[in-house]
């Protein structure tokens, strides 16, 4: 019985973390599995999770009786049921108010939703940042190799991502792309804001830095193409 308690706790606790990682991937997808969740943060983010939900599913019988209403109630003692049940439901649970406080007129619930908003929001916050710092990093590798006509190389690798789609993608990258050269940045930052926008559309690290490294091989060779690049980056190539 014991042994059953623990292997459907581990299957409620899959579907928590299961579901909580779907929305780092909605969240973040231009990027790779390995960069989502290779992170010590999303490790913490996950156990999280993890706790919470077998906390619910140790509970749930008696939780149940006092808390929730549901026709599984009446099936709640059926280990696969319980199990689904806090591995879907256990953030409602969670955040459910264990004592009402009032404070000049108003009601405020206590729950552990204090708790766990602080915890998740905190890991979140620094799994974000470590995204963007290794975004930075990439792109420097990239840009260091680059001799002084790296914008080039850059508008025209950004340059090929619309014709490559169709539809709303295709006028959402020619907006985007639009938008980076709006105000004539240095070249620098005009290379890394390029260099976001080919990352948001391309596979991986390795899958931008070949467009971009094969237009820099194109672009050397075809010198009027090259020319009509820098033209539209007059103000770098020919400021006044």
């Amino acid at each position: 019985m014991e042994g059953e308690f623990w292997g459907y706790g581990l299957v409620a606790v899959s579907i928590a973390v299961t579901f909580s990682s779907v929305e780092l991937l909605t969240k973040y997808q231009s990027r790779s599995l390995r960069e989502i969740f290779l992170s010590p943060y999303y490790l913490g983010f996950a156990l999280l999770n993890a706790f919470f939900c077998f906390l619910v599913y140790w509970g749930l019988p008696a939780l149940g009786n006092l808390a929730i209403k549901s026709d599984l109630l009446t099936t709640l003692k059926g280990p696969l049921v319980r199990a689904i049940t806090a591995g879907l439901g256990y953030l409602v649970i969670a955040r459910a108010s264990i004592l009402d406080i009032r404070v000049r007129g108003e009601t405020l619930g206590v729950g552990f939703d204090g708790i766990y908003n602080a915890i998740a929001q905190y890991l979140l916050r620094h799994h974000n940042q470590g995204l963007r710092r290794q975004l930075r990093t990439d792109f420097s590798e990239i840009y260091r190799e680059l001799p002084t006509d790296a914008p080039v190389f850059f508008l025209g690798a950004a340059r090929l991502l619309p014709v490559q789609a169709e539809g709303d993608e295709k006028q959402r990258m020619e907006d985007e792309l639009r938008l980076s050269l709006t105000g004539k940045p240095a070249a620098d930052r005009l290379c890394f804001s390029l260099y976001l926008l080919i990352r948001n559309y391309t596979a991986n690290v390795t899958d931008a830095k070949d467009l971009i490294l094969d237009q820099k091989k194109e672009l050397e060779k075809n010198s009027s193409q090259a020319g009509l690049l820098k033209r539209e980056l007059d103000w770098i190539y020919s400021p006044s």
